[in-house]
């Protein structure tokens, strides 16, 4: 029985240490193009990373919650969810447009970070912070949007938090988009 433990033991370290090595870079899903033309409302649209670091978008920690590696994305994250708030508008009849909006808006991204940890339950963190503020000309509206989310993964390591951060981020651009598409 101690031998098995011990082989389990090694197959567990083995992989925690090759999801090490591997790549630590996320590549975030493109997105589909939108129809373009006038649509119900039209906005312009522009999108800020406000976070100090803007190439980590996640970490991978130890089970004494030591950092092993930084995971950053293939793409910029401020162009990422431009393109996913542009392609979740369409879907509400909003029109991204750089000519005769009806209103502006200005999302900031004040916060993004994933990370997983240890072997155990709820080992996938991500929390997020989205202020959105559309302009009427002479007045203006303001949201913020917090995203926390807790997942788990049977092994901590970067192929279990790529997915964990993608379909965050995909909920987060739906989430802002519908936000944006109540603003009256």
């Amino acid at each position: 029985m101690k031998k098995i433990f011990s082989l389990f033991f090694a197959a567990v370290v083995a992989v925690i240490f090759s999801a090490c090595a591997a790549k630590t870079t996320i590549d975030l899903p493109a997105q589909n193009s939108v129809k373009s033309g006038i649509l119900g409302r039209n906005i312009s649209l522009s999108v800020s990373d406000l976070r100090d670091d803007k190439i980590t978008i996640g970490v991978l920690k130890n089970s004494d919650g030591d950092i092993t590696s930084r995971i950053s994305t293939s793409s910029p994250l401020e162009a990422w969810m431009k393109n996913a708030l542009t392609a979740e508008l369409a879907k509400r009849d909003i029109a991204v447009v750089d000519e005769m909006p009806d209103f502006s808006v200005n999302v900031n991204i004040d916060k993004f970070q994933s990370e997983i940890f240890g072997i155990g339950t709820k080992n996938m963190h991500a929390n997020s912070q989205i202020t959105i503020i559309a302009n009427f000309g002479d007045r203006s509206v303001k949201k913020t949007l917090n995203e926390p989310v807790i997942s788990f993964a049977p092994l901590p390591t970067l192929k279990s938090l790529e997915p964990f951060v993608i379909e965050t981020l995909s909920e987060l651009a739906s989430r802002c988009a519908a936000e944006i598409a109540s603003i009256n």
